[in-house]
């Protein structure tokens, strides 16, 4: 689900979705696919430049995910979708295999999401 003010990003040679644009009042900011920031706000040319250096690699990236009671733990993402990215607890850097995946709707990213850099 793309939110109003997310404007898709696609890699010009393959058409694949890189991330999404939002205009804020300080320039345009680079958002992965589910919604978490990749920069501060810039000029658009830099957002773009972002999302083509990061959006898809960011992926592998360890993240931290915050759980209904607000703790955060270190996740591995599995999966993204333009409307959801699924995560599993990576306590020691690697996905764990038997661990429960859970969803994260691309509306909830940005608030349950962060780098762990």
């Amino acid at each position: 689900m793309v939110l109003p003010g997310w404007t898709p990003y696609r890699r010009h040679e393959d058409d694949e979705l890189l991330g999404y644009l939002v205009q804020e009042p300080g320039g345009t900011v680079p958002l992965t696919l589910f919604g978490a920031r990749l920069a501060e706000a810039g000029t658009l040319e830099q957002a773009e430049a972002v999302l083509r250096a990061r959006g898809l690699s960011c992926l592998a990236d360890p993240w931290l995910f915050r759980q209904d009671d607000g703790e955060e733990v270190r996740v591995a993402l599995v999966a993204a979708y333009p409307d959801r990215v699924v995560v599993v607890p990576a306590p020691w850097g690697y996905a764990d295999p038997g661990a429960q995946p859970v969803v994260v709707a691309a509306e909830n990213g940005a608030d349950r999401l962060r780098p762990l850099r």
